[in-house]
C-alpha cells in the first residue's frame, strides 16, 4: 500500500454504496476494490505512470481502473488548503468520485459521464467544474473525528504503558506527547495500588478528562486532587496531579496488556 493514503469523500462513498464506518476504521483501507487500488495511485504518478482524466481540464484527476469498477483521484494542492485537519493529517489524495463502466459504449463509460457531470457544474462559466468532487465540510469532520479517535486511543495506550512499568519497577515514569507530558507512580499496598498520575504542560480539561479515563477500573469520581502531592511527587509549576487506586484486577490487566519494561 501506498504510504500516502487515498480517502475516499463522502461523495465516493456513496457512488459505491458504502457509507461511513465505525471512527476506528481508517477510510482508505476500507475493504472494496476501488478504494484500495486507489491507493496505488500516488505511487504511479511518482513514477509518471498514472493516467489522467483528460476530459477534466480545470483540475488534475487520475483514473482507477479495477475490474468493472472506475473512479477519478486528485491531489490537493497544500499551497491553497488551509483546513487544519487536512494539513495535520497529510490527506493530499482523494477519491472524488466512483462507478461502475456500465457497458461498451462511449455513452456508458464513467469517464464520460463524468465529464458531462463537470460540465453541467460549470455552466455559466465558460468551462467545466470538478470543484463538487473534492473533499467538503462533511469529509473535514470525518477526518476531525477519526483524528480524535487516534489521539484518545494513542494517550491510552500511552498512560497504561507507563502504569504496567511503574507497577513493575514502582518507579516514576514519563513520557512526552506533543506538548504535553505525562507520568505515573504506582505505590502496591495490601493488594491495592495506589497511583498518582502528574499531567504537565498547561493541560485544558479535556486532555485531562482522557488521561484519566485511559486508566481501567477507576471512575471518574474516584479521581483525588492533590494540590499538596502524592506519593512523594510534588507538584511544579503548570503541573497537575490527581491520585486513585487501581483494584488488583485490574493492575494484572494492565501488566498483561501492556507488559513489563525492557
Amino acid at each position: 500500500m501506498s504510504e500516502l493514503p487515498v480517502r475516499p469523500t463522502k461523495r465516493a462513498l456513496d457512488d459505491l454504496g458504502l457509507a461511513f464506518p465505525v471512527l476506528e476504521q481508517r477510510l482508505h483501507r476500507l475493504a472494496h476494490p476501488v478504494v484500495a487500488h486507489a491507493q496505488r495511485i500516488p505511487a504511479q504518478v511518482a513514477a509518471g505512470g498514472a493516467e489522467r482524466v483528460a476530459s477534466l481540464g480545470d483540475r488534475v484527476w487520475f483514473k482507477v481502473k479495477t475490474g468493472r469498477h472506475r473512479a477519478a483521484v486528485h491531489r490537493l494542492d497544500p499551497a491553497y488548503e488551509h483546513q487544519p485537519e487536512i494539513v495535520t493529517e497529510g490527506a493530499w489524495w482523494w477519491l472524488g468520485a466512483a462507478g461502475t463502466r456500465k457497458g461498451d459504449s462511449d455513452a456508458d463509460d464513467f469517464y464520460t459521464r463524468l465529464a458531462a457531470e463537470c460540465g453541467r457544474a460549470g455552466r455559466g462559466t465558460g468551462r467545466s467544474s470538478s470543484a463538487h468532487l473534492l473533499p467538503r465540510s462533511v469529509d473535514v469532520r470525518r477526518l476531525r473525528a477519526e483524528l480524535a479517535v487516534q489521539v484518545v486511543a494513542r494517550v491510552r495506550d500511552l498512560v497504561c504503558d507507563l502504569i504496567a512499568r511503574s507497577l513493575c519497577d514502582g518507579k516514576v515514569w514519563s513520557a512526552q506527547m506533543e506538548k504535553y507530558e505525562i507520568s505515573a507512580l504506582v505505590r502496591a499496598q495490601a493488594g491495592d495500588a495506589y497511583l498518582a498520575i502528574v499531567a504537565e504542560g498547561f493541560i485544558d480539561d479535556r486532555i485531562l478528562a482522557v488521561i484519566l479515563d485511559a486508566v481501567p477500573g477507576v471512575d471518574p469520581d474516584d479521581w483525588q486532587t492533590e494540590p499538596d502531592g502524592a506519593l512523594g511527587i510534588q507538584p511544579g509549576f503548570g503541573q497537575i496531579i490527581r491520585s486513585a487506586i487501581i483494584p488488583p484486577e485490574y493492575q494484572a490487566k494492565i501488566v498483561d496488556q501492556y507488559g513489563s519494561p525492557d
